[in-house]
């Protein structure tokens, strides 16, 4: 017991020095084009400072500032502990970076890419619509089992499958016109199988392979190698798809949170279900080019949403 509670004290001791405040935080930069290297003046940049509001909470103070001429910023905080820094310019995709402070100043550089629309992309995000209670008005993967009415137990062969389709943008339970969906499971927890219609496929992209965010990294999707069935393995950062024409490509990501809720069926009974909220990117022009110009977005909401992780 004496070494249990020895482990458990070194382990918060190790947290809460991970995230111990820094004073007196100054942040440096510079903005420049990645191609060409030359500093970008009155580009804008948002940095966040996080510091300890409480022992087990943390909140941040938030600057926006604009580069000089030579692409130089500066911010200083009276203390923190990560520093977290986005910036964009008129013309160029936004770009950002997390840091973890090591001492109480930091010098954070970014380089910005010329922004290039895609017009024929779809962006269909879970957080566009998030307060919405509407299903159709956000993108998810669901398997939903309905009570026994008499017993009030889930009856496993009463099972619905939702999967989604691209070509209609909906999530609809007969799988046949879907692009993707979870493999139904005769048990009362998560699935964890995706299965692609036999015309497309799924292509993982694991955590490692990405430094900040799926969405706006690995622009075009692989012509080769999707595959009809995969189980999750819990560090995917987001998947390919291939849609079942075998002719579209599309992106996905899902929310870190799972779908675990019941609900009455309006007969008496009830039903549970399980599952993901995602965003996704589609390209229907028959192109893999999956590329997300974001000159307009909101760089605090670039920074702290992490379902764009």
């Amino acid at each position: 017991m004496k070494t249990l509670l020895l482990l458990t004290s070194l382990i918060f001791v190790t947290l809460l020095s991970s995230c111990q405040d820094r004073h007196n935080i100054s942040v440096t930069g510079q903005i420049v084009d990645e191609a060409t290297g030359q500093p970008i003046s009155k580009a804008e940049v948002a940095v966040l400072c996080w510091y300890m509001s409480s022992i087990d909470d943390a909140s941040f103070i938030k600057k926006i500032i604009f580069t000089d001429e030579k692409g130089n910023y500066k911010a200083t905080f009276d203390k923190g502990h990560q520093i977290d820094v986005a910036s964009k310019a008129n013309g160029y995709n936004a770009n950002r970076k997390y840091n973890k402070l090591s001492n109480n100043t930091i010098q954070v550089n970014l380089k910005l890419t010329k922004a290039v629309e895609n017009l024929t992309l779809i962006k269909y995000l879970s957080i566009d619509n998030f307060l919405s209670t509407e299903e159709d008005k956000r993108p998810f993967l669901r398997v939903r089992i309905h009570s026994d009415d008499s017993s009030k137990n889930l009856d496993f062969k009463k099972a619905e499958t939702f999967g989604f389709d691209f070509q209609t943008l909906r999530t609809i339970s007969d799988t046949t016109n879907c692009d993707f969906w979870f493999k139904f499971i005769n048990k009362e927890e998560q699935p964890t199988v995706l299965i692609a219609n036999k015309g497309g496929g799924v292509i993982p992209v694991y955590s490692n392979e990405i430094k900040t965010s799926f969405f706006y990294e690995k622009a075009f999707a692989p012509t080769t190698g999707y595959l009809k069935e995969y189980k999750l393995k819990g560090n995917e950062e987001g998947f390919f798809v291939l849609s079942r024409d075998g002719k579209n490509y599309g992106k996905i990501i899902f929310e870190k949170a799972a779908i675990d809720a019941s609900s009455p069926d309006g007969k008496g009974g009830f039903y549970k279900d399980f599952g993901k909220n995602f965003s996704c990117l589609y390209q229907p022009s028959g192109t893999n080019n999956l590329s997300y110009s974001t000159p307009n977005i909101d760089l605090e909401n670039f920074l702290v949403d992490y379902r764009l992780r």
